[in-house]
């Protein structure tokens, strides 16, 4: 792999200092030649955004090895499905690919070369659409052959991907209508069920727009017949507890971020592999969609009985 980590790198923050200090730690470490920073403003009022906003700039002084620096911090609050977005379209308003990494994505050392060296070897393949930094099934059988894999369940908890890819995202699912009509996710998985479900999932989207903004850059991977790259190992420790759209510690929180993983078997065929799909959708999609039903219906109990 290349030992060079030349992409440019975006760190999305907020309002997470003490978390920011240990995603900056590493991309300290690794000395990374290009960073980008970019900050959502602090909601009107709220001192503890506005402290939080002065630590950040505080730890962007301890930068001390060779590195252009470029900042952006927001003067209006961009909520927490724009403020990522508005993040990734300044970087590529000058960079055609970039390694993305929000302030609670902690990754490994070699996160960085990987990144490198996908976003290098895939750069004019337009079937790959974004390179994960994690992998939720290590000991899956097909790891044993390859360090790593194509799938459309590529997450973006610390990613890469390229100019050519982003420029065709969709925050506003305007296509779904047409996409829908035509079968919608249905017509994208194996599994017809599968499909189903995703469909559900996004016409829940479109009656109550949220912020979601991954789950729309999922949507666009979709409806050009991208995929991703998933390697055989985690390299991104999920560190955000407790935040908009998490209260506290789930499975996929207590993954480690591996320090050992390198590039030596690489697939020879570029195609999704059907057999990490399947189970990975019934080993994390399924249980965490359960997880999710499980923790409301306890959580309605409690109101019920007073205790929330």
């Amino acid at each position: 792999m290349n030992s060079k980590f030349d992409a440019p790198v975006l760190l999305i923050t907020f309002n997470r200092a003490d978390n920011t200090r240990k995603v900056f730690e590493k991309i300290k470490e690794a000395k990374v030649k290009k960073l980008y920073i970019a900050n959502d403003a602090p909601r009107p009022g709220n001192k503890d955004d506005e402290d939080n906003r002065n630590k950040i700039k505080d730890l962007l002084k301890e930068i001390d090895w060779e590195c252009d620096l470029y900042t952006l911090f927001h003067e209006k609050n961009q909520g927490n499905g724009f403020g990522p977005v508005a993040a990734i379209n300044w970087i590529f308003e000058t960079e055609e690919k970039a390694i993305i990494l929000e302030d609670d994505c902690v990754p490994s050392l070699p996160f960085f070369d990987y990144c490198n060296h996908c976003l290098s070897k895939f750069e004019n393949d337009e079937r790959i659409w974004m390179i994960s930094g994690r992998s939720h099934h290590p000991n899956h059988p097909i790891f044993k052959k390859y360090d790593y894999i194509f799938s459309r369940y590529a997450h973006t908890w610390g990613w890469a991907t390229w100019k050519r890819c982003w420029a065709k995202f969709d925050m506003d699912l305007t296509e779904w209508p047409d996409f829908y009509e035509d079968g919608g996710f249905k017509n994208v998985f194996f599994s017809k069920k599968i499909g189903h479900l995703k469909n559900k999932e996004f016409l829940k989207y479109v009656k109550k727009p949220i912020n979601n903004w991954d789950s729309r850059w999922d949507f666009t991977i979709n409806i050009n017949s991208g995929f991703g790259i998933v390697p055989s190992k985690n390299m991104i420790e999920n560190i955000g507890y407790f935040g908009i759209h998490t209260k506290g510690k789930t499975k996929s929180h207590m993954l480690k971020a591996s320090d050992t993983y390198r590039i030596v078997n690489e697939p020879k065929f570029i195609v999704i592999n059907r057999d990490y799909e399947d189970y990975h959708y019934k080993n994390h999609i399924k249980k965490a969609k359960k997880n999710i039903l499980i923790r409301g219906i306890h959580k309605l109990i409690r109101i019920i009985k007073g205790i929330d």
